[in-house]
């Protein structure tokens, strides 16, 4: 039996893409990139871990594959998929790339409830969550009750002090002040 401590997580189908069984995945990790070393995926399926071979994979942009799963042939039998969280087994993996998968999680998830200062325009708001199902690692910030998407680059980090848990960042200008830019450029928007 497949047990969850043993996988590695790495996508979530998003919908059916065709008629034929193929799906379209969320990557969430760049381990997808060693699907060689995996011939199977993990989905979990009434309660269990169950094991899925693959059939045939494709690239669909930076952070989507298309994957067909073998037996997955139909409309119906693909949509049964949707939602599901893909995994991998970690046994494909050698110790040190399963380490370096988990510290890269939990680094990212370290990140959590830390506040995000920005150089203009000083305190914006707690990390809530880190969306990793995009190219970029975005952190998904609490600002006065709404979410905001800050790009977690390292570029715009310029300091992460984990006493005091804050992050400054140099961020560009119009990210943080999105609505404001725009009513300046929609006259129907001034008041």
């Amino acid at each position: 039996m497949i047990k969850e401590e043993q996988l590695i997580e790495i996508g979530t189908i998003t919908k059916v893409h065709g008629l034929k069984g193929e799906m379209n995945v969320s990557v969430s990790n760049s381990v997808f990139d060693e699907v060689k070393k995996c011939p199977y995926m993990v989905c979990q399926m009434d309660g269990i871990y169950v094991p899925f071979f693959i059939d045939s994979y494709r690239w669909k942009g930076n952070a989507s594959i298309l994957l067909k799963l073998e037996d997955v042939d139909t409309l119906d039998a693909a949509d049964q998929f949707c939602g599901q969280t893909l995994y991998f087994d970690r046994k494909c993996f050698s110790t040190k790339e399963a380490k370096a998968y988990d510290a890269q999680v939990e680094e990212e998830q370290g990140l959590i409830g830390y506040q995000i200062q920005d150089l203009t325009f000083g305190a914006l708001g707690n990390i809530i969550d880190i969306n990793d199902m995009t190219a970029n690692v975005l952190f998904i910030v609490d600002h006065d009750g709404e979410e905001l998407m800050i790009p977690a680059a390292e570029d715009l980090i310029k300091e992460i002090d984990d006493e005091n848990k804050i992050i400054v960042m140099d961020l560009p200008a119009g990210l943080v002040n999105i609505d404001e830019a725009e009513r300046e450029e929609d006259p129907f928007l001034k008041i």
